[in-house]
């Protein structure tokens, strides 16, 4: 049931919104694009409980093929285990509201500290060179019907490591991280990429179009010293060439640099041929830098 992450042969991307600078808050509501960006981040506290998890649903996207075993099959028991574990940490052993399904969490924004309903998505389980992984994600519920439209949406990702008997270590958690609009973080069809032999993480893209012009730039949500990072600064689109599109694509025939494979970054757009340029992760910057 449980198996790794098929390979596309190249990386769409998930959509979402981030925050967006002040000169543009007139346009978020006429033309998004898009998203992701960790905004603000807290750090998970607490312990389990028995919150009804997502059943595992096959692996539909991944940038690299796994160098290890296939993944260890886990029932349902044991993967629920795992995600009533860690959001038990992430949000409070006293969270959970079963009449809603939802794991409450306050969250301070920009002007006032609001209360989230927060869920579980599918958790997706995969081959990594140390184990057996578990990856998975919260989202603050936008029906939950207590959000205005300056009100953001709320994000959480969680990773552990996990053996055949069910015994998980937390790899990595953030509960929260602030994107999108009117409690919606539009995060729920973020891909989970494979981009080195012991590492996956969440790919999308930031941006919005202001004035007729469209802004993005690639994401990818990876955990680092346990907690997820955003590691990447490749642009999609820019402002100065608003008709060329850069595509990325995880190679995983590359040498891993500090644990990432390279990327390979194809601009094409203006009439141009298409140039194909290969990106090497930065450890001093601890970033893929943007595609030349």
């Amino acid at each position: 049931m449980h198996t790794a992450l098929e390979q596309p042969a190249v990386i769409s991307v998930a959509r979402s919104t981030r925050a967006l600078p002040a000169r543009h808050a007139l346009w978020l509501g006429v033309c998004l694009v898009a998203g992701l960006t960790a905004c603000k981040a807290q750090a998970p506290a607490g312990e389990p409980s028995t919150a009804p998890a997502a059943a595992t649903a096959p692996a539909t996207a991944a940038a690299a093929t796994p160098t290890a075993a296939a993944p260890v099959a886990l029932s349902a028991e044991q993967l629920q285990a795992v995600v009533d574990g860690m959001l038990r940490k992430a949000y409070g052993e006293k969270a959970f509201n079963a009449a809603t399904g939802c794991w409450s969490h306050s969250f301070e924004g920009a002007n006032d500290t609001l209360d989230y309903c927060m869920k579980p998505d599918t958790p997706k389980v995969v081959a990594a060179a140390s184990g057996t992984q578990v990856y998975f994600q919260t989202y603050s519920d936008p029906n939950a019907d207590t959000y205005s439209l300056v009100d953001p949406g709320l994000r959480g990702a969680f990773a552990a490591t996990v053996t055949a008997d069910g015994k998980w270590t937390p790899l990595a958690a953030t509960a929260a991280i602030d994107q999108g609009q009117a409690g919606d973080c539009g995060c729920r069809d973020a891909q989970l990429v494979q981009v080195g032999p012991d590492r996956h993480g969440w790919l999308g893209t930031a941006g919005g179009t202001w004035q007729g012009v469209t802004v993005t730039q690639y994401t990818l949500l990876v955990p680092v010293a346990g907690v997820f990072r955003d590691v990447s600064r490749i642009a999609q689109s820019s402002e100065d060439s608003p008709s060329e599109v850069v595509q990325i694509q995880i190679d995983p025939t590359g040498t891993p640099v500090d644990g990432f494979y390279p990327i390979k970054a194809t601009r094409q757009g203006d009439g141009a041929a298409a140039a194909t340029s290969v990106i090497a992760f930065d450890p001093k910057q601890q970033v893929y830098p943007g595609a030349p």
